[in-house]
């Protein structure tokens, strides 16, 4: 079974939305403090945005 997946972004504060850094907008989503800790990997695209690559 596949891991769930984290993604790297920012919450907008008027209507909640996050926008990823791998270009994504999520309606709502719960946040998750220690995603490795958690069971959840990282989004790779998020990850490599985060270095600049």
């Amino acid at each position: 079974m596949a891991k769930p997946v984290a993604h790297i972004g920012t919450r907008s504060w008027w209507d909640g939305r996050v926008k990823t850094r791998c270009g994504r907008t999520i309606p709502d989503s719960d946040r998750v403090w220690f995603p490795t800790l958690s069971g959840y990997t990282i989004c790779p695209a998020c990850a490599a945005a985060r270095r600049g690559r």
